[in-house]
């Protein structure tokens, strides 16, 4: 278990964001019922891909299920009973920053298990300074804001908490397509880790705008599952370019890993540029001109100054 956390990670911040959505918030975040079989579903297949990398054969299938079931029945136990315990705004969101915090101290002292010296610069290094950069982009092109959280740094409108997300999430994603599954090119890998990603984002997003902790422009009126769709769009696009580039870098040969890091560090306009470009592409694909808007204003307003 400690060996695959990542795998356990996902599964149990699935079980945790659906225990809160029909238990400690009123009213319930009905919502989450369906969406909490994403989380599920991938630890599932993470795990299965576990098994047969460690054991293979029967011995594989004797490892699997037990532990699929007692991971499933244990997953369903928030629809099992009807006890409510509402927790306040303020109360929901100090939980959650400090478990971001406590999250990344966990995989900290995990990534000792697997990493290679220059895994520390790439994840804890290059990868945060890219989710830094994400997460207070959007606040600052004014998709969203994030107020009332403790811990900031100095002169950035984004808690870090959040911006430790973005390395939680993809901490997760990297063990998986460089531990567990099989061996993809770069952009393979690019959509794996999207798509782990969403999985865990479609279903915390939902819980995550009804309780505040992070406030969308009111003019986005386009929205699924309560939240507006430009935030799902701007995940795949956050994390399918930066992931595939990531692996493109990394797989350089005949180059130091110190200048594999200035690669991609330099190459970061770019990739901000291509997925700038996807996600405005996507927004006028799914008619959602407010999310166009809302970009659009915020380069007006940067103009004129």
């Amino acid at each position: 278990m400690w060996r695959n956390l990542p795998v356990f990670f996902i599964w149990l911040i699935g079980l945790s964001v659906l225990n809160n959505a029909l238990h400690h918030v009123s009213p319930p975040v009905e919502s989450v019922k369906a969406l909490s079989f994403f989380p599920l579903a991938c630890s599932l297949i993470l795990l299965w891909y576990a098994c047969r990398k460690e054991y293979g054969g029967e011995r594989m299938l004797r490892s699997f299920f037990p532990w699929a079931a007692g991971m499933t029945i244990l997953y369903l136990t928030p629809f099992m009973h009807g006890l409510s315990l509402p927790l306040d705004m303020q109360t929901q969101r100090s939980i959650y920053e400090f478990s971001a915090l406590a999250q990344f101290g966990l995989l900290l002292v995990h990534a000792r298990t697997w990493f290679k010296p220059w895994d520390w610069v790439w994840i804890f290094g290059v990868t945060l300074f890219f989710g830094m950069i994400l997460e207070n982009g959007g606040i600052i092109l004014g998709v969203f804001s994030e107020p009332g959280y403790l811990l900031y740094l100095p002169g950035l409108p984004a808690p870090l908490a959040t911006a430790l997300g973005w390395v939680n999430v993809l901490y997760c994603a990297f063990f998986a397509v460089e531990r567990i599954l099989p061996n993809m090119s770069p952009y393979g890998r690019g959509l794996v880790c999207a798509l782990i990603g969403l999985s865990l984002d479609v279903v915390f997003d939902p819980v995550a705008t009804r309780l505040g902790w992070w406030v969308w422009a009111p003019s986005l009126e386009v929205k699924i599952w309560e939240v507006p769709i430009i935030n799902f769009i701007a995940w795949f696009w956050a994390l399918f370019p930066y992931v595939t580039v990531y692996y493109w870098v990394r797989g350089m040969e005949n180059y130091g890993e110190g200048r594999k890091v200035i690669y991609l560090v330099g190459g970061f306009p770019v990739i901000l540029l291509g997925e700038f470009l996807g996600v405005i592409t996507n927004l006028a694909l799914a008619g959602d001109w407010a999310g166009l808007l809302v970009i659009h204003r915020f380069f007006i307003n940067f103009g004129s100054l």
